[in-house]
């Protein structure tokens, strides 16, 4: 299914444009690429622990989702084709769903989590996902700063992580 979502380029502040489409199987080259290319404190800060590498069946999950309990877009260089963020959300119970999202260091704090987890947002209510959650370490402003903007408040909290919700409204 070819979602309106995914027709129009992101557009970012700075005039960068970028694709997005949904994952599909044989994007785990380009997953695994696309970890390394972030610096060790956004691994840590995306996965909470060090995150040297993905393992061949954390890149058979990532990749291979239904697209309605797990949906994961990529955003993308149009001319290069070069992967620079993933967003997905997962269902973990009826109508609620875990966001998560992550963009490579040098596209970082130009837009473009905004303008992809949006997006992500719209196909979410699309498959009567009504709440999505997010967990997040304290000490990632950026990821917390995002959630806030998108209306996310703040639910609780286990030790250095913090939970995040938002009423998705049809």
């Amino acid at each position: 299914m070819q979602a309106a979502a995914l027709r129009e380029p992101l557009v970012l502040r700075d005039g960068a444009a970028l694709r997005v489409r949904q994952i599909v199987p044989t994007d785990g080259a380009a997953l695994a690429a696309g970890l390394q290319r972030l610096s060790p404190r956004s691994r840590y800060l995306r996965f909470a622990a060090p995150k040297p590498r993905f393992t061949q069946r954390e890149l058979d999950w990532l990749t291979t989702v239904d697209h309605h309990g797990h949906e994961a877009l990529v955003a993308y260089e149009a001319e290069s084709g070069a992967g620079v963020a993933v967003a997905r959300w997962v269902v973990t119970e009826p109508g609620v769903a875990e966001i998560a999202l992550t963009v490579t260091d040098d596209w970082q704090r130009r837009g473009l989590g905004t303008l992809l987890s949006a997006r992500l947002l719209e196909l979410a209510r699309r498959e009567g996902v009504h709440e999505m959650r997010a967990s997040v370490l304290a000490e990632n402003p950026g990821a917390i700063g995002l959630l806030k903007a998108a209306g996310f408040r703040r639910v609780g909290f286990s030790g250095a992580m913090h939970e995040y919700a938002l009423v998705l409204h049809a």
